[in-house]
């Protein structure tokens, strides 16, 4: 009868009939024995019985090894299903991971793709396309002291001016000064990048009729383009972005926004920086080294504050507008330790890799800012830059430092706001030289607080200011031409850089004059020394 291996047959996926009886001696010895029997009747001779014993050994012998064999068979069989149900178990197993592995890519692939990266992204089934949104809100508090509330405004007697002269001690309040939207992806394949980016201003933009005429309110709030160009990948190593961006000078520029150390940039670097242009720019890559050299409108000129001593102005503006001829502008970097995603920030928080750059960098322009009038002639301005900076990241510390020197030849400056409506009149200041150093550091003293100081000195020559015409009630443009500024804060990360809260506090040990002021950082122009500045700064980026 038949029997199977398992008594549950529901769990059985074969079954095995039992062998036949072997043959026993006396089987064959009655076969034996019929042989000879049926011999004799054939008329040959029987096998003696000596003969029947040995051939009945033999097959005795052959018997055993049929049964052993029978053994290692259903040994061997029952090995054999083990490893089947083992393999089936296996194949399922691994069905199941790839199962749900194509369900996983399909949902990353789908045209309706949608999701989080370190950032919202969208994409397109195949990968072609890609959209990421993100975004900058910094809500910030600034506390401004001056003493004796002495700006270095000189306001005539009954005039107008009088009543927007900024001779205030103090001044306080909150503010918003980057509230930004970012848009980036790639088409056509990850070697077609785009970016768009802008910002809402916080900063009074100059209104007809403002002043002297009447006050008709401020322009903040301001929509205003900061990024936006294409990058072609066209090998490993190389890269071309068209558009408007960031031109390749000083790296504390370079960094963005929600990365910086403080709760703003240093006062001399947006001075001394060149900001965005509209141009062409190349870039170099390898392991340790990257090079970079764009061909643009020219740099943003902040170099004096109001005193404008180049006049362009580049960013989102038609091709005639800033009248500079040419620029060029590049950077060299070389990556002495570390990774290059390192450098895109201005902290290291502990646990990162030792990480050593040295950055250099020059901008060379020239144009005749002639106000788009051929009867007005003027001038060329000439601008000479150079940079130097030096990075040192240490997994919960970090040492930067930078030196800056411009050169310029201004046949054609002017004072903003000299004019109600127009820029200039133009003068010629002759040649001017600034220098500028900042350094900083800063250190994790737990996970999530890392304290930080910083020390800032600028000097301006200019010889020929005195050609200048300054409008009435504009705040003095020389009280030294010297910017000495001591600072130190502490963040915050309540989830890295992305939820942060930053706190400093600040001394000018020079009086703040014209040239050196900067509203957006909280500095106002000062006739006295030891002018602070208290800011703080909560900050969600996405």
């Amino acid at each position: 009868m038949p029997t199977t291996r398992d008594s549950n047959p529901s769990t059985n996926r074969r079954t095995t009939r039992t062998p036949r009886p072997l043959l026993t001696p006396l089987m064959l010895a009655a076969l034996g024995l019929s042989s000879a029997a049926r011999a004799q009747d054939a008329g040959t001779s029987a096998p003696s019985p000596r003969e029947l014993i040995e051939r009945i050994e033999r097959l005795e012998a052959s018997n055993r090894a049929l049964a052993g064999e029978v053994q290692t068979l259903r040994a061997s069989e029952g090995s054999a299903w083990l490893s089947e149900e083992r393999a089936a178990e296996i194949r399922s197993i691994v069905s199941d991971v790839l199962a749900d592995s194509a369900t996983r890519d399909s949902l990353q692939t789908s045209t309706s793709t949608a999701g989080w990266n370190d950032g919202f992204f969208l994409q397109s089934a195949d990968g072609r396309f890609r959209l990421e949104v993100g975004g900058l809100v910094q809500f910030r508090y600034i506390f401004s002291y001056i003493a004796d509330g002495l700006s270095g405004i000189t306001i005539p007697q009954g005039t107008a001016a009088s009543t927007t002269a900024d001779n205030v001690e103090t001044r306080t309040g909150f503010d918003q000064p980057n509230t930004q939207i970012d848009l980036k992806g790639h088409v056509f394949g990850p070697s077609w990048q785009y970016k768009i980016k802008g910002a809402f201003s916080n900063t009074d933009e100059a209104i007809v009729g403002q002043n002297p005429f009447g006050n008709l309110g401020n322009g903040s709030g301001t929509f205003r383009l900061l990024d936006a160009y294409i990058r072609a990948e066209l090998s490993d190593d190389f890269s071309v972005r068209a558009g408007q961006f960031k031109l390749p000078f000083a790296r504390e520029q370079l960094v963005d926004t929600e990365y910086q150390l403080g709760v703003a940039r240093s006062t001399v670097v947006e001075h001394l920086g060149i900001g965005r242009s509209q141009g062409v720019e190349g870039t170099w890559t390898n392991t340790n080294t990257r090079a970079m050299l764009a061909f643009s409108s020219g740099g943003t000129d902040n170099l004096y504050g109001v005193l404008k001593a180049v006049g362009s102005d580049p960013a989102n503006t038609a091709y005639s507008s800033d009248g500079v001829d040419w620029a060029l502008t590049g950077r060299f970097e070389w990556k002495m330790a570390g990774q290059w995603r390192q450098f895109n920030s201005m902290t290291s928080p502990p646990g990162d890799e030792y990480a050593l750059l040295v950055g250099l960098a020059a901008h060379a322009q020239d144009g005749d800012p002639d106000n788009g009038t051929e009867t007005v002639s003027t001038g060329a301005n000439t601008w000479v830059a150079m940079t130097a900076d030096v990075t040192a990241m240490y997994g919960g510390a970090t040492i930067f430092a930078s030196v800056f020197y411009h050169w310029t030849d201004s046949q054609s400056a002017y004072v903003l706001g000299a004019s109600n409506f127009n820029a200039g009149p133009f003068a010629d200041i002759g040649n001017t030289e600034s220098v500028g150093a900042m350094i900083q550091a800063s250190y994790y003293i737990m996970p999530k607080w890392e304290v930080f100081g910083r020390f800032e000195y600028g000097s301006a020559n200019i010889d020929q200011l005195g050609n200048i015409t300054t409008p009435t009630g504009a705040t003095s443009l020389d009280n030294g031409n010297t910017l000495t500024i001591l600072s130190a804060g502490v963040t915050w990360y309540l989830d890295g850089e992305d939820l942060k809260w930053t706190s400093d506090v600040g001394i000018a040990l020079d009086a703040v004059d014209g040239i050196w002021s900067n509203a957006g950082n909280g500095w106002r122009a000062a006739a006295e020394e030891s002018e602070t500045v208290f800011r703080s700064a909560l900050q969600l980026a996405f």
